[in-house]
């Protein structure tokens, strides 16, 4: 499958999981703050780890890392940093840094199934609609042939069907997985 699944993101079964967070590594929202809320305060301190090692206090606008805390059930867990410290990036910066996510877990064999969320369209500044149509191309990509299943979850039920009536009206070529339970439906005045 390539495609979207109404899912949270950590609920989905996956070797690898690709998300978008800060220059600082600040596992303060989004599904950063999910990881440690989940996992523990160690992912933290571990992501904070890395700059310092560095010898750094931020990260660069583009940069992807590849780091499983402790405890956490990836292959891969890539870490991709598509906006700079006042949230901005482009549609070519998110292009490049999803690419070179799934070139990652492409590398890898026994990578059969990777999950990600939509970056940079949180406390980022790139809209959903422009993630979807900047993903479609790359999911697609033969370069990533080798991963059986890259699905783009949606946890919000407004989002997500969003994107159901972006691949519909944009004829692209993502599948439209099914709803999960436990996630949010639309709400009845949104109209869809």
């Amino acid at each position: 499958m390539r495609g979207i699944r109404h899912v949270d993101v950590l609920a989905e079964p996956t070797d690898a999981l690709i998300y978008s967070t800060n220059i600082m590594l600040n596992c303060t929202g989004g599904v950063g703050g999910a990881l440690m809320a989940r996992y523990g305060p160690h992912v933290q301190t571990e992501l904070h780890d890395i700059l310092r090692q560095r010898g750094v206090r931020l990260a660069d606008q583009g940069e992807v890392f590849d780091y499983v805390p402790a405890g956490l059930p990836y292959r891969h867990l890539i870490h991709t940093l598509p906006c700079d410290g006042m949230y901005d990036t482009t549609p070519e910066i998110v292009a490049d840094v999803l690419a070179r996510a799934l070139t990652i877990c492409a590398t890898d064999p026994s990578v059969r199934r990777v999950a990600l969320s939509a970056l940079a369209t949180g406390y980022g500044h790139l809209q959903f609609e422009e993630f979807v149509l900047l993903a479609d191309p790359i999911f697609q990509d033969r370069r990533f042939e080798s991963i059986e299943d890259i699905v783009l979850c949606i946890e919000d039920g407004t989002t997500y069907d969003l994107a159901r009536e972006i691949i519909q009206e944009r004829e692209l070529s993502l599948e439209i997985g099914g709803r999960t339970s436990g996630c949010s439906e639309p709400s009845q005045s949104s109209g869809r």
